[in-house]
């Protein structure tokens, strides 16, 4: 751990070195190009202004103004010379000595967005690239007073030029046209082209305006890389990329790491050695205890530890094995209470001790019962009818769960749900609501498996109502149910009961006491005030018919 601990940290120190290290360099590298494009451009203004120079270009002799620029190019040590019209076209280049049907032509696209850039501000600056080569140009009007043409300078930017500039930044330096229609996106680099193929492919993967440093897997050797923005340009830019190797960073360390490693071996041998000595008598039964800890904690509770030792180690064993069978058998009663009650009532139930009684608590009773089941189960078998029975209530009991809703019991066809009961929430009305909404819309999904069965369709009501009611244990000493009881829950069984009436057209009915503790917008219609079986009072009663 402590080789490892120390290699991370040297490596990440490494890389935040390099980093820093690119960074200034990129600053360098910039710097050095703005520097060579000012003298290049204070140049260039120089000789714009030159009277020999002007009278040369108003001869209008191409042969005459191309010697002239040739010369031209030889005293400011420039790679390119290029006389431009006000309406773009080439009067005159160097690129091409030899061939007079370049003049008159329209200038690159690139190169015509820096003649747009100079009108707007005098004079501009860009990176073109032109006949497979790129430059770095200085455009600058010739004045008589008055603009009459454009003369345009430039330096290439190659492979020579980042060999030159490789020796003040100490570093590979790698230039990129991010363009997608760009050919040769590799302008030029210190690296091999195929490093350089290796560096695009990486840079391609990544957002540049996003990162601005990176690792690059040179044949496994890594290369932490810096990125900058060298020139921006309509839908692309072009990038320095500044490289050095981690590996050669690190070498004295690597020598370092190798005769740590020696150390530690040397020191780990010796360890086992001693370690083996002791697992003989204490370690190995202490080991054997641990993995049974952890075999209990994965929920394994039939492992058994098998340790034969007559002293506290032994009597710790059989502790461990006592302890395992007592949660193997707590498990499977868990178990089997998770699958007779709801699982939030079954942790209910084992978290605290098992008492008669209760306690009062706001509740959402959900009411739902299956219309004519017993017509229905009449031209079944009992067979079928359970099977069909327990279709319908595993899928409305997974839509009452997935709302945090508690079954309370099954009573026959009929599912009784709490919400708010054994544990609350704050949107517990909201709940009931929802899990209603869901149930008629899945039988309709239900109806159609049901009907490729040879079975006859279902159709369901339910009834809401939110009410404080008393929950807790009810039944006996020796048997027992947990529930709850009150006024609220005959409620809600009397309004799943009116969804029978046709003049309702109501598949769910729920109280104006649900509906104000209700927080979401639901389409409902009043159905008026009706006074329920069992009570003398009217109540305000509304039809769900779903969601807003």
């Amino acid at each position: 751990m402590t080789i490892v601990f120390i290699d991370t940290v040297t490596i990440d120190n490494a890389k935040t070195q390099i980093y820093e290290n690119l960074s200034i360099g990129g600053r360098v590298f910039i710097e050095l190009m703005l520097r060579r494009a000012r003298q290049l451009g204070q140049m260039t203004h120089l000789l714009s202004m030159d009277f020999a120079f002007k009278n040369a270009i108003t001869t209008s002799d191409h042969e005459t103004i191309l010697s002239v620029l040739e010369n031209l190019k030889i005293r400011i040590n420039s790679h390119l010379v290029m006389l431009i019209s006000l309406e773009h076209t080439v009067l005159a280049s160097t690129m091409h000595l030899n061939n007079v049907n370049d003049t008159m032509q329209q200038v690159p696209e690139a190169l015509s967005e820096a003649l747009t850039e100079a009108e707007n501000h005098g004079e501009a600056s860009a990176i073109v690239t032109m006949d497979g080569k790129t430059y770095q140009i200085i455009i600058v009007p010739l004045l008589a007073p008055d603009p009459i043409d454009w003369l345009c300078t430039g330096f290439v930017i190659d492979d020579a030029l980042l060999s030159e500039l490789k020796n003040f930044i100490l570093a590979d330096i790698s230039i990129i046209n991010t363009s997608r229609k760009e050919s040769q996106p590799v302008i030029a680099s210190t690296l091999t082209k195929q490093d350089s193929q290796t560096l695009l492919q990486t840079i391609s993967k990544v957002d540049i305006k996003k990162v601005k440093t990176l690792e690059v897997n040179y044949g496994g050797d890594k290369y932490v890389t810096a990125i900058t923005t060298l020139h921006n340009a309509n839908g692309y830019s072009i990038i320095t990329a500044l490289q050095r190797s981690l590996n050669d960073v690190l070498k004295p360390f690597y020598r370092l790491r190798r005769a740590l490693y020696v150390f530690f071996a040397l020191t780990l041998l010796l360890s086992i050695l001693a370690s083996l000595r002791i697992a003989r008598t204490v370690t190995k039964p202490v080991s054997t205890l641990v993995e049974g800890v952890r075999e209990i904690a994965k929920g394994i509770y039939t492992h058994r530890v098998e340790i034969r030792h007559r002293d506290e180690i032994g009597e710790l064993a059989e502790a461990f094995n006592s302890m395992s069978i007592g949660l193997e058998e707590k498990e499977l009663v868990a178990d089997l209470l998770g699958k007779v009650v709801s699982a939030p009532i079954a942790h209910e139930l084992l978290k605290k001790q098992v008492e008669l009684g209760g306690e009062e608590r706001e509740v959402t009773i959900l009411f739902s019962d299956i219309r004519n089941f017993t017509t229905i189960s009449e031209n079944l078998t009992p067979k079928e009818t359970l099977r069909l029975l327990n279709m319908y209530i595993t899928e409305m009991s997974a839509i009452i769960e997935k709302y945090g809703g508690v079954i309370d019991k099954y009573i026959g066809d009929a599912i009784m749900a709490l919400y708010g009961a054994p544990i609350g929430n704050p949107d517990d009305t909201d709940r009931a609501l929802n899990s209603a909404l869901d149930m008629v819309e899945a039988l309709s999904s239900l109806n159609k498996e049901i009907e490729q069965m040879g079975f006859l369709p279902l159709d369901i009501g339910i009834g809401i109502n939110t009410d404080i009611v008393l929950a807790g244990n009810m039944g006996s000493k020796s048997r027992l149910n947990y529930t709850v009881i009150g006024d609220g829950v005959n409620v809600a069984s009397r309004l799943e009961t009116l969804t029978k009436n046709e003049e309702f057209k109501a598949k769910i009915i729920v109280s104006s006491a649900t509906l104000i503790k209700s927080i979401a917008d639901y389409l409902i219609r009043p159905l008026g005030s009706v006074v329920v079986k069992g009570k003398t009072e009217k109540i305000t009663i509304y039809a769900l018919d779903g969601r807003k």
